[in-house]
């Protein structure tokens, strides 16, 4: 049984559908990049060539994913019930708290489709924003110290979005609980029911869509852009040009870019910013020594 429950660990982050590194959205992920190469082939065919190479996926940088991805799966998957357990008290500590200055169900008899509807907008958007924010807070003093490591790849695969330092992933658990904790409370609330009509399979709605739509491929080396859309919609290029020691501090939204743009981090995914020169030993990464 350990040792069954070791293997699920080490390759959750593949066959979880709540996960974006989950097989199936490689898959989707291959598909966009092959109509990607078909509408100029000769220019982009190099960028699918390398996707074939073994240098891209074995190399320094991509050894260190793999170890961080391990060490990740060990010890996180010991809390997932912890968390879970976490988020329900969240839940529960927001009713309590508005029914000690309101009656409950006060929207009881609004439609479930306008109920349910808002609830999904204003979940994506208090979930992509906290995700805006702490992303901004990781790239700042000591916070930059645990978030440097996810920034030293060298090579972008999508197994780089696992590239996190066990603090940082704690941060990101902590934030998702008190998101998805906070409105399911605020929801049963004033509903008398658990927001469960708008997911898909267990997945958010815009989960699924973002996911599909190759999320996988802002941490890859295909430089898709969205054009005019970069203003809304956060592209794989613009995130790879956050991941370039120049322009690091742009380009923090994860799903939306609206945050960008109302704070003044955007930037347009058209410039040429080169990745790190090299990595520093993964030892010093871990043990939160500066990357200087």
């Amino acid at each position: 049984m350990l040792d069954t429950n070791l293997l699920t660990a080490h390759i959750q982050w593949l066959i979880d559908p709540q996960s974006r590194t989950f097989i199936a959205y490689w898959f989707s992920t291959l598909l966009l990049v092959l109509i990607w190469v078909g509408f100029s082939r000769q220019q982009r065919m190099p960028y699918l060539k390398q996707l074939t190479e073994k240098s891209y996926w074995w190399n320094q940088s991509t050894r260190q994913d793999y170890v961080i991805v391990l060490i990740n799966a060990l010890f996180f998957t010991a809390l997932s019930i912890s968390w879970l357990i976490f988020t329900i008290t969240i839940a529960n500590s927001a009713f309590k708290l508005l029914a000690t200055i309101a009656e409950p169900r006060a929207l009881a008899n609004v439609s479930n489709l306008i109920l349910f509807s808002s609830f999904a907008l204003l979940l994506i958007l208090l979930e992509d924003f906290s995700r805006y924010a702490l992303h901004r807070l990781l790239h700042y003093r000591w916070f930059w110290r645990i978030h440097q490591l996810h920034h030293s790849a060298t090579t972008l695969t999508p197994i780089s979005f696992l590239r996190v330092h066990p603090l940082e992933k704690l941060l990101y658990q902590l934030r998702s609980a008190l998101v998805y904790g906070g409105c399911t409370g605020i929801f049963f609330f004033l509903v008398g029911e658990h927001p469960q009509a708008w997911l898909i399979f267990g997945i958010s709605g815009a989960s699924l869509i973002f996911n599909t739509l190759g999320a996988n491929l802002r941490h890859s080396m295909i430089p898709i852009s969205y054009g005019v859309f970069e203003k809304v919609f956060i592209s794989p290029l613009q995130h790879q040009l956050h991941h370039s020691q120049k322009y690091c501090q742009t380009n923090y939204g994860a799903i939306f870019s609206i945050w960008d743009v109302i704070f003044s981090t955007w930037s347009a995914g058209n410039k040429q910013a080169p990745l790190p020169a090299k990595n520093k030993p993964l030892v010093d990464q871990l043990l939160l020594k500066s990357l200087d």
